[in-house]
Order: structure tokens, then C-alpha cells, then sequence
């Protein structure tokens, strides 16, 4: 059980800028919830002054990154707005009556869930803090957990990593780089005065997904519970589902002088194999993978490298599950390589146009994010990858050492897998499966069986 024991309002320790940040057409249609992770540190020894330390310095970096301080507000036709009021950020200090060993590996479940604040929705938008931070100590000084709520239309994953790492390295002590001061934060750069143009893809990543064969609807599969659980692939695991992917294509690609399948299309495919095979559906059953693309170098002109804010778009691939689980792996890697290189900038405005053509910004969530029990349900037949690989996670050490563990805090209702590097840093990966208890010992099965 986890007990707050202090809260601190925490403002910018400089005057900072007011009036109001335009949000991009992006930031309006991603999740409109904060996004849990947790940090785990075991330090030598217990700092005393932790608390102190993070308010601090948490003050300190609120200078430069001053919309975390401010509060979100609604403008004309439900459009997002961010209103630089420099209220602050929220800062817990927590006891927890478990010792470390009783968390086991920190793979999301109820347990690890309450290492993270808990975020009440039911007040108005504008009281809503956009930062939270939880300082949890374990029992018997064995260290303790840095679990963080962050508001996902603030910015992406990329983002809010900078943030925490700058953060951190102010708490250490250290002086920022250039490019750590200053984070890009106009997002103008996102804003089109044009007529919305009609789609010129298919955007088969906004479409419906794919129905279990005979089904009129998800309602059997959403009552069904999903649980969390760490898979770990060793650096010869993943070099040989590397080897696997392209075995079958390597003359054809030195033929056409195209690159090798990386590592996550490998493990993307890998993964996706997995799931259709172990909910053992029918050949002729559709399956659709989504998964979200970096837009910051596919823009031309490309984004600052220190953009700040949501510079990401959605992406599928579709094949059916005969395919899918018969095919070389190759054949799977090539699927998801198709999905994420038809992210060009004319897809990237064609996407935005899609939700400038609304006049109602919900009606644009909706399409997006649906709503009620439109939610769009990401689990069978259908699975979501999330890849955190290129995220320097492990740097945010606010001078007690690098974290030794660090992940997502909650159960997802959908399948889902999250990709990322292991804190050991030798190249093994960490996938955080979130999958249906009726067919997680058979994903299992096959993720160690087929490599």
C-alpha cells in the first residue's frame, strides 16, 4: 500500500511567458490522458534530500520548458489551447509499506500502478495539472520509484524524455547544452492556412479495424482481461531474428541495393506472428498492426531536432493470418517496412487535412481515438506496437545513480507490445507484452520457440 505523505506545487523559479500556445492538429487527436511510466533507482545509499533535490531542480527546468507549468483550455470548435498561467507542476513524496522485492520485475499490474499518481479527471480541463511526479520509497531504504504522469497532449514519448533527462541533469548539478536550453516549442510550424485538401492516400490506419470472422462487434473480446509481462530477448536472440528476416531475401535485396530489415522490423514482425498464431484463427481471418511514425526527419523542411510537442502519425499494415504465420519472417518484416515508408510529408499533410476537415475537434477525436464504445479495440484479431528503442530512457539519473528499471505502470485493455532497450546496455531488449490471459502462455510459447 502507498501512502502520500507530501505535496508540492512546484512553479517556474523565473517569470516565464503568459498569454496562450497554439496546440498543432496533431496534439488535438492523441490520447487525452496523462501517460504513466515509472523510474526505479536502488542508489548505494538513500539520499535524504531526494524530495529537495527534485523540487529544486524541477523548478529550474520549468524556465525553459514553461508550458509543463501551465494549465490545457478549450477554445472555439473544441480546439485545445495551452494557457501559459504558470500554475505548476505537482510533486508527491509517498511510502510504500512493500519492499522493492515485493514489486517482483516492475511489469505493469495493480502493484505498479500505484508507484504513479493518480490523475482525477472529473475536474474541468483547466485545473487539470499536466506534470505529475510521485517520489515512492521502498521499505527498508532499498531505494525507491520516480513514477511520472505526464499529459500526452503536451508532447510525444520524445519529448517528454528530453524534458526529464534536462531535468535530471540540472538535479545532478551539470550544465545543459545549447540545444537542452532551448526546446523548440512553437508549433506553428504544424500550421496550414490552405483549404483542407481531400485525402490522397488510403489511410487504411483510420479505417475500422478487422472483426474476429463471424463477430458484429468487439464487445466478447473487450470483457476478456489482458495482463502485462516482461519478455527479454538477448543480444543472440535478436541477432538471430535479424538473420531470420532477411535469410530469404538477401540476394534480391543486394539486387535492388535496398538495406537489410532493421532490428524492430525483425521484432515488430516477430511479434506480430506471435499474436496470430497464438489466438489460433482462421487463414482467411484479417489482422491489422498499427503503430505510430516518427515525423520530425519525414517533414520537408525536417522539424527542429528539439522539437517540442507531438510529432508523430499513425501507420498499418493488413495481411491475413495465414500469411502472416506461414510466410518467412522476412515476408512479415516487409509488411511493416511498407507501413512506415509510405510516411512521407505529402502522407503527413494528407493526415492533418484529414483533421482540418472537421469543423468539430471531436468529431476528429472520434475518427482517431473514438469515443464511448467506439474506443477503437486494438486487441484480437487485430495488435498495436509501440517502439521506444531510440529513447534515451536510462540517462534521466538525478545523481543517484541511472535507473535500473524503467516502463509503462498500467494494464492495457488492448494488445499491445512496447519495445525497448534493456537498462544493462549490452543490446538485449525488453518487450512489455500486454496480452489476453486465454492465449499468453501459447504467445509465449512461440516467441522463444520460433527464434
Amino acid at each position: 500500500m502507498v501512502t502520500i505523505t507530501a505535496s508540492y506545487t512546484v512553479i517556474p523559479n523565473e517569470p516565464t511567458p503568459h498569454g496562450r500556445l497554439w496546440l498543432s492538429d496533431i496534439d488535438q487527436v492523441v490520447r487525452m490522458r496523462h501517460t504513466p511510466t515509472i523510474y526505479i533507482y536502488k542508489p548505494y545509499q538513500n539520499p535524504e534530500n531526494a524530495i529537495e533535490t527534485l523540487k529544486t531542480s524541477l523548478s529550474k527546468i520549468l524556465v525553459q520548458y514553461y508550458p509543463m507549468a501551465g494549465r490545457l483550455c478549450y477554445t472555439e470548435g473544441a480546439r485545445l489551447e495551452l494557457n501559459l498561467n504558470a500554475k505548476g507542476a505537482i510533486l508527491l513524496e509517498a511510502q510504500t509499506s512493500k519492499t522493492i522485492h515485493d514489486y517482483g520485475d516492475f511489469s505493469p499490474s495493480d502493484s505498479t500502478k500505484e508507484l504513479v499518481p493518480v490523475m482525477d479527471y472529473n475536474q474541468p480541463i483547466e485545473d487539470i495539472p499536466l506534470f505529475v511526479v510521485q517520489l515512492t520509497r521502498f521499505q527498508n531504504n532499498e531505494g525507491f520509484a520516480i513514477g511520472v504522469a505526464f499529459f500526452h497532449p503536451l508532447s510525444d514519448g520524445l519529448g517528454a524524455i528530453r524534458f526529464i533527462n534536462s531535468w535530471a541533469k540540472i538535479a545532478r548539478g551539470e550544465t545543459l547544452e545549447a540545444n537542452e536550453l532551448r526546446p523548440f516549442l512553437d508549433r506553428t510550424l504544424l500550421k496550414f492556412s490552405h483549404t483542407p485538401l481531400a485525402p490522397c492516400f488510403e489511410h487504411m490506419e483510420l479505417k475500422p479495424l478487422p472483426l474476429i470472422l463471424g463477430r458484429e462487434d468487439t464487445s466478447e473480446e473487450r470483457k476478456k482481461k489482458t495482463s502485462a509481462t516482461l519478455l527479454r530477448l538477448s543480444p543472440e536472440q535478436v541477432d538471430k531474428l535479424k538473420i531470420k528476416a532477411n535469410e530469404n531475401d538477401i540476394l534480391a535485396m543486394k539486387k535492388k541495393g535496398s538495406r537489410a530489415f532493421s532490428r524492430y522490423e525483425a521484432i515488430g514482425a516477430h511479434l506480430w506472428r506471435c499474436a496470430s498464431k497464438a489466438r489460433e484463427l482462421e487463414e482467411n481471418q484479417e489482422s491489422v498492426v498499427r503503430f505510430n511514425a516518427d515525423v520530425r526527419t519525414r517533414m520537408i523542411p525536417n522539424l527542429p531536432k528539439n522539437y517540442f510537442g507531438n510529432a508523430l502519425t499513425q501507420t498499418a499494415a493488413k495481411g491475413y493470418v495465414g500469411e502472416i504465420t506461414s510466410k518467412p519472417l522476412g515476408y512479415v518484416s516487409q509488411m511493416i517496412r511498407e507501413a512506415s515508408e509510405i510516411v512521407t510529408d505529402e502522407f503527413i499533410r494528407s493526415q492533418i487535412d484529414v483533421i482540418r476537415g472537421f469543423e468539430h475537434l471531436d468529431d476528429a477525436r472520434a475518427l482517431f481515438l473514438g469515443e464511448g464504445e467506439n474506443i477503437p479495440y486494438f486487441g484480437n484479431p487485430n495488435f498495436h506496437l509501440t517502439s521506444w528503442m531510440s529513447m534515451p530512457v536510462y540517462e534521466a539519473d538525478f545523481g543517484w545513480g541511472k535507473p535500473v528499471y524503467f516502463g509503462i505502470a498500467y494494464v492495457s485493455p488492448h494488445d499491445r507490445a512496447v519495445i525497448l532497450l534493456s537498462p544493462d546496455g549490452d543490446g538485449s531488449i525488453l518487450v512489455c507484452l500486454h496480452f489476453q490471459n486465454a492465449h499468453l502462455e501459447l504467445f509465449k510459447k512461440f516467441f522463444y520457440g520460433d527464434i
